[in-house]
This record gives C-alpha cells, sequence and structure tokens, in this order.
C-alpha cells in the first residue's frame, strides 16, 4: 500500500512514494499534475473510487465514462498550472518531465521544436495557448 496512514486514501506525497519520485526529482512536475488528474473532486486526497475510475480512463478501459470527461482528464496532465489553457511553458515542462521520468535526455532545443510543433497544430486563443475546445477538436479527432 502506498498509504502511510489507515485513512482510506492517497496524499500527494502519498501518491509520489507511490510513483517513486524521489529517484526523478525533475520528474515531480509530471507527478504532480498526474496526482491533479486522480484527485477529481480537488479534495487533495485520493479516495478508491477516484483512483479506479482515473486508472481507468488512463488506460482506456472506462467505456462507460462520457468522451468529455476523459478529455478534460487528459486535458488535465498538460494544464500544470490548471488555469484552463495550456501554455508553451506547461507543454514543455510536460515534455521534459515525461522523458526524464523514462530515463529519455531530450535537449532543450529538441523539446522547443517538439512544442512549436504542436502549438501549429492547434487553434491558439489570444493569449497564444491551447484552450479545452482547441485541445478537443484537434487531440480528439477522428
Amino acid at each position: 500500500s502506498a498509504s502511510k496512514t489507515d485513512d482510506n486514501v492517497i496524499d500527494k506525497d502519498e501518491f509520489c512514494l507511490m510513483m517513486n519520485v524521489s529517484q526523478h526529482k525533475q520528474n515531480s512536475a509530471y507527478v504532480e499534475t498526474l496526482f491533479r488528474m486522480f484527485d477529481s473532486d480537488g479534495s487533495g486526497t485520493v479516495d478508491f473510487e477516484e483512483f479506479v475510475c482515473s486508472l481507468a480512463i488512463y488506460q482506456n478501459k472506462a467505456k462507460n465514462i462520457p468522451e468529455k470527461d476523459k478529455q478534460k482528464l487528459f486535458f488535465k496532465l498538460y494544464d500544470l498550472d490548471g488555469d484552463g489553457e495550456i501554455s508553451v511553458r506547461d507543454l514543455a515542462t510536460t515534455l521534459k518531465s515525461c522523458f526524464v521520468g523514462n530515463g529519455m535526455i531530450v535537449s532543450d532545443e529538441d523539446i522547443d521544436v517538439l512544442v512549436k510543433t504542436t502549438f501549429a497544430r492547434y487553434s491558439l486563443n489570444a493569449r497564444g495557448n491551447i484552450d479545452f475546445a482547441s485541445y478537443c477538436k484537434s487531440a480528439f479527432r477522428a
């Protein structure tokens, strides 16, 4: 069990322990975002129902959950600061964190190219960011 205390929920510290973040400090931004994704009610803890539901969506096993709910969950993975849009910084930080977590060494220049290429595929809002509607339109097109 990842839980340090027998309270039937997982807090952020326990989640980080479960995800073995101590070995990858640079990966902490992505793990914190994953925690926010799993903590669907924003309580600061993940209960059993939230854990199972988020895991099912993340593993594409949640057939009875509306597509919009799935899209919101995945959008949260990239919207690191939770402001309702994906900025260049959000995406670059997410990519770096994913690469580090997978033991990959990718230069900042290569990450910049990936971010610019990705942003070129989306309709950007007035601040030059990707909002939820644009994300859904491009990321989930058939």
